[in-house]
């Protein structure tokens, strides 16, 4: 067995000294030279046809530069399926969609010329409710024109639109078995309908792109994206510019969880303000901004009929899924693409069948957030697992331990299970809560309970990474990439990952990231990916400049280039040490590569997946694996006040070898307080399309004061190595929030026996279910 010297070793974070010190600049504090400010004007309306727009006044103001509206806008429009321009031009769909856009001296400036803009509007029906949008007749049609609409490249277009109902962009079908011969096999029918509102992703830096235009008529953007090729290919559709017109940088990037990966309204607006004005422009949301508009996670109704035989087996589950996506697609048909996983790949389902419908309302459009869909599934499917179980005489445990998929298993996707360690997550969370003891009994209105919750997430297939490795002169390793370093610490993993490719030490190793022009081509930061995709186009790229350096060297040795090794900047003879020869030699006329040659690895790492039935989505690769976790956890509800607090909290999760222990409980403690948040306290409420809580006063997120001591607090690992991972690895930082939600509900319901259907779960909701009971 290979030993590891920097793998599985928990290293400080390579990033942590210069955001601790300051030395760290993100979007908002970048400043060019001639920079404007730009601020946007907003819908009040959630649907109405835009009548009227006079900008006379406000292109007047002194200051003003560049004023834009629909009539400035290209004619191509964004999104997965391309239903939006990036200002609206004719029709606004949801309120605070753009209408017009400044670019002026100051920001001061710019908001106040935006007030001196006026838009007569015809307002129009508008349609919320997703259930009532989805009819075949609905009371609103929001894109009369939606099934001619473009699509952007995806694996199976067959998904999108259901052509007898006009506002579904998307309709996911998984069929797998006879699942109405299972549910005649059954003991024990259930059915419920649970909910999950929408949230915030609450980022501390919010939405940033700075865009200067080129003397040679290209741009340079910078923006806090987290998919800055896609970004880059995006601008040239819409501004007509070839690609080596277009340079995207990321700088640092403060917080995503899945909220910069469709940038692409923002950066056109200011795109189109920096174009006209000939000047650089930034555009910032405000806090306010972000919730409007900027950000915020997918509503999703849940309804689910499980089949299950007296001792606990699963045989059929039929569940339908409906997203409310709002007024445009965004990368909402992923989410309702990806989130029947929860479904179909945790425990074994003989016979299951779910649609998933992606449905478009006059609401904001929510784009995608950590996990995809799984903490709302979870929260669904855990508690109905309890509730089956309660109802069977069956401890809850076993009720999973009899249904959870094993390696070798085949999934209802269709798909062969391998590196789980699933059932090791359950039963170390479950030992560390001791789930068979009934906690201590509370004096006075508090009551005390235990649960768990599982679950897992998907690492998407279908995808390409490219990273290359510059070895310079003094043996450091030079590593350029486009993952995007949001906080979970991604930049130390590459790091440890290239310095034991090399056996040398991480101070060895420099990075240089996220520029279109400088770093290779990435699918994007999201789905759990860039440890194991990033990783592997890394792992390839390492061996490419090993191979060069030992062809080099082996001239100078006389000893064939797989002979060789290397360790600390010295090429090596295997088994014979001391005939070795310095990289740095190498950088000679005698070495072959002269002074300042370059010596550059290249690593494309491809996932494909494989074709899915048009109809049953079955497919033996439309994953490239899984993460998996259990969190159990200590609750107390106040039976008068319907207060719910988490005493304590403990997950157990598979993340396959951990490259840096430390960090991956980083990863673990801070899903799980995210977890504690969505489950307990965070909703952005809408009311006819306006959204009533708009800011940190109105919006509640879980503080430190929320969250159980570290005493009380477990983070465990049940890693079970991945065969296609570099060391072993796989992504899992997006499970341990999605477990949360179901194990507070279970909890909660061994504490006060009520049973809470909607997320979050509110005190008035406690109340309410207690009063019922």
């Amino acid at each position: 067995m290979t030993t590891l010297s920097v793998i599985g070793k928990s290293i400080p974070r390579v990033d942590a000294p210069e955001k601790v010190t300051g030395i760290a600049r993100y979007c908002l504090d970048m400043k060019l030279p001639g920079m404007l400010y730009a601020r946007v004007l907003r819908s009040p309306y959630p649907h109405a046809r835009i009548v009227r727009i006079d900008t006379s006044r406000a292109e007047k103001m002194s200051g003003v530069k560049a004023v834009v509206t629909g009539k400035d806008a290209p004619e191509e429009r964004v999104g997965q399926i391309k239903d939006r321009y990036i200002i609206a031009k004719d029709v606004v769909r949801f309120m605070g969609e753009p209408v017009a856009a400044v670019a002026a001296e100051t920001p001061e400036v710019a908001e106040a010329a935006i007030a001196l803009i006026r838009v007569d509007y015809q307002e129009l029906p508008a349609v919320f409710d997703p259930e009532e949008a989805m009819k075949h007749n609905p009371p609103v049609v929001i894109h009369p024109d939606l099934f001619g609409y473009d699509l952007a490249p995806v694996t199976n277009p067959a998904y999108y639109f259901d052509h007898e109902r006009p506002n579904v962009y998307i309709w996911r079908k998984i069929r797998h078995g006879d699942v109405e011969r299972g549910f005649k096999e059954a003991d024990l029918i259930m059915e419920n309908r649970f909910t999950a509102a929408r949230m915030s992703h609450s980022v501390l830096e919010p939405h940033n792109v700075l865009v200067r235009p080129e003397s040679n008529g290209g741009l340079t953007v910078w923006a806090n994206s987290t998919r800055i090729h896609f970004s880059k290919i995006d601008l040239c559709h819409l501004f007509h510019l070839t690609p080596s017109k277009v340079r995207v940088i990321s700088p640092h990037i403060g917080g995503s969880f899945g909220s910069r990966n469709h940038l692409e309204p923002v950066m056109g607006q200011a795109t189109l303000l920096a174009l006209k004005a000939r000047r650089p422009v930034r555009l910032s949301f405000t806090l306010q901004e972000d919730f409007l508009e900027g950000t915020s996670r997918e509503p999703i109704i849940i309804y689910i009929k499980d089949g299950v035989k007296k001792d606990g087996t699963l045989v059929a589950r039929k569940v339908t899924l409906i997203l409310n996506c709002g007024a445009y697609c965004g990368n909402m048909t992923a989410a309702t693409k990806n989130c029947v996983f929860p479904v179909t790949s945790l425990y074994r389902v003989p016979n299951c069948h779910i649609d998933a419908y992606g449905v478009a309302t006059n609401e904001a459009t929510p784009v995608s957030f950590t996990g995809f869909g799984n903490a709302q599934i979870a929260f669904a499917l855990e508690q109905q697992m309890d509730m089956m179980a309660d109802r069977l005489g069956l401890d809850p445990l076993e009720i999973r331990r009899r249904n959870i998929l094993r390696e070798g298993d085949e999934d209802a996707c269709g798909q062969t299970v391998h590196s789980t360690g699933a059932k090791e997550c359950l039963e170390k969370a479950a030992q560390w809560i001791e789930l068979d003891k009934e906690p201590p009994l509370e004096r006075g209105p508090w009551r005390r309970g235990k649960g768990v919750g599982m679950g897992c997430k998907h690492t998407l297939t279908g995808d390409t990474s490219v990273v290359s490795v510059k070895v310079h002169e003094d043996a450091a390793i030079e590593v350029r990439h486009s993952a995007h370093e949001q906080g979970m610490g991604c930049m130390t993993v590459l790091t440890q990952i290239a310095a034991e490719a090399f056996k040398t030490s991480v101070d060895k190793v420099r990075l240089v990231s996220t520029d279109t022009d400088l770093t290779g081509y990435e699918h994007g930061t999201l789905s759990s990916r860039t440890t194991h995709h990033t990783g592997m186009a890394l792992m390839q790229a390492c061996e490419d400049a090993k191979r060069q350096i030992f062809e080099l060297a082996s001239r100078r040795l006389g000893v064939p280039p797989d002979g060789l090794d290397v360790m600390d900047g010295t090429i090596y003879v295997r088994g014979v040490p001391e005939r070795a020869v310095k990289v740095s030699e190498l950088f000679t006329p005698l070495g072959f590569l002269l002074q300042g040659g370059e010596l550059v690895g290249r690593g494309v790492a491809s996932f494909p997946s494989s074709s899915e039935d048009l109809h049953t989505g079955q497919g033996k690769r439309v994953t490239d694996g899984f993460g998996y976790g259990t969190t159990a956890v200590e609750v107390a509800v106040n039976v008068e006040t319907g207060e719910v607090k988490v005493l304590r909290l403990g997950g157990c999760f598979d993340m396959g070898t951990p490259v840096n222990p430390k960090m991956c409980e980083g990863q673990m403690e801070m899903g799980m307080a995210l977890g504690i948040g969505n489950t307990l306290y965070e909703e952005l409420v809408y009311k006819n399309g306006e959204v009533l809580t708009s800011n940190l006063s109105d919006y509640k997120i879980p503080t430190s004061a929320d969250l159980p001591t570290n005493r009380d607090t477990a983070s465990l690992a049940a890693g079970v190595p991945h065969h296609g991972g570099p060391f072993g690895a796989k992504g899992f930082g997006e499970v341990p929030h999605a477990t949360v939600a179901a194990a507070v509900g279970n909890a909660l319901y061994r504490a006060a026996g009520i049973r809470i259907m909607e997320m979050p779960i509110s005190r008035e909701s406690v109340l309410k279910a207690l009063k019922e009971r």
